[in-house]
């Protein structure tokens, strides 16, 4: 009974999930179709062609935390819960930290590695789960559990403080996870203009603590405004707060768009201009790696890695999910079908021609899918095809 209920909130909420390793694949293709269960593997096998690293199953959420050592979130069927590992990608080694119970639905590291926190719905008295914020110390392994409103991201974590920022009764505030101490950033009334009623509210402070991005809303209508010291105006075609992140002291990037047709654009504060990184996809989990200055986003599903220092774009023609880069930005993990892997960028860089075989190969899959309505999910699986038939392509044709 609990997992329907469950089922049925999740679907009626107009909140989004961070990630959990969406496959479009399985969107658009029927779940008997042996050519469908196909094309996993033979992405699975471009992972193999680039020698990436597997390092688990069954991984829902992963990330870097300093130096060789990451998180990882492992749902475990039967267990009603999660596993939390640090995994050294030097020793190939991990250690369990802790175990969480319910469904996470988002997480995030701190910048400097000392804890996580973690959104999850749990029930408890009620027949609909509630939300909570989880945050886990990696310094004392302490677990320690914020009260909210929603099981969905709800807050930030700002560059440079081993702390949490999101929305109290008061208003924006601040609290550090090692002492408990909490300072309200800006009042309730202050941004009570762009709060939607009933909706998620978060705020996002720029690197320099200059400047404060507040976004409320939900299933992709959001407002969002900044707040500066002496001024405030609104930044317009945020439609995800969960992919919205300060790239620098001046700089925020961000998904927009609609489904079917979501982009990702870089917006400068100072002259209040917009650029352009990726014009249309069909999902984007945009993310930001601050010490490797790197944006990382999907071009539908395939894994772009944009420089910002340099403002060069790799598309790496491997697909997948939660995409994580530590600072020194030579690897990135990402999932797959629930797999995580760690992938070198300069081994990835030299096996070009074992890359193209694998796309030749999936190109192929996908024209054949395209001749045999049978196999379609829907009356949107043929325009999805002909989007990857273009993607691959293009990845061919360099």
């Amino acid at each position: 009974m609990f997992r329907l209920s469950l089922v049925c909130f999740l679907l009626l909420l107009p909140a989004e999930l961070r990630a959990r390793d969406i496959n479009l694949d399985e969107l658009y293709f029927k779940k008997d179709s042996l050519r469908a269960q196909h094309l996993a593997i033979q992405k699975l096998d471009v992972y193999q062609s680039v020698q990436a690293h597997l390092v688990d199953r069954d991984v829902v959420f992963a990330g870097w935390l300093s130096g060789s050592d990451l998180f990882y979130i492992q749902e475990v069927p039967g267990l009603a819960g999660n596993i939390l590992f640090q995994y050294n990608a030097y020793r190939q080694r991990r250690t369990e930290r802790t175990r969480i119970p319910g469904v996470i639905t988002a997480a995030r590291a701190s910048p400097d590695g000392s804890f996580i926190a973690l959104k999850r719905l749990i029930r408890k008295e009620d027949v609909v789960p509630s939300g909570e914020t989880v945050i886990y110390s990696f310094r004392t392994g302490k677990t320690s559990i914020l009260p909210t409103q929603t099981g969905f991201l709800d807050f930030d974590i700002p560059s440079g403080e081993p702390a949490i920022v999101y929305e109290s009764s008061a208003g924006i505030t601040e609290y550090y996870p090692d002492t408990g101490r909490t300072r309200l950033l800006i009042e309730k009334r202050r941004y009570a203009d762009i709060a939607v009623p009933g909706a998620t509210t978060m705020a996002l402070l720029s690197p320099d603590r200059r400047n404060t991005l507040v976004i409320s809303g939900g299933g992709g209508s959001y407002a969002a405004r900044l707040y500066g010291v002496r001024t405030s105006f609104p930044i317009p075609g945020i439609s995800s707060a969960s992919e919205t992140f300060w790239v620098d002291a001046h700089t925020i990037a961000f998904r927009s768009g609609s489904p079917g047709s979501f982009s990702v654009r870089r917006y400068d504060v100072r002259s209040r201009t917009a650029s352009t990184l990726l014009s249309s996809s069909l999902n984007t989990s945009l993310t930001y790696s601050p010490y490797a200055a790197t944006l990382s986003f999907l071009n539908d599903q395939v894994i772009c890695l944009h420089t910002t220092r340099d403002g060069k774009t790799l598309i790496t023609g491997i697909e997948g999910e939660d995409v994580s880069i530590p600072a020194t930005g030579s690897r990135f993990i990402s999932l797959f079908n629930r797999r995580l892997f760690i992938v070198n960028i300069e081994l990835m860089k030299r096996n070009e021609l074992l890359l193209r075989r694998s796309w030749a190969s999936i190109l192929a899959t996908y024209r054949e899918l395209s001749l045999d309505r049978r196999y379609w999910e829907n009356e949107y699986s043929l325009d999805y095809i002909r989007r990857k038939i273009r993607l691959y392509s293009s990845l061919i044709d360099g």
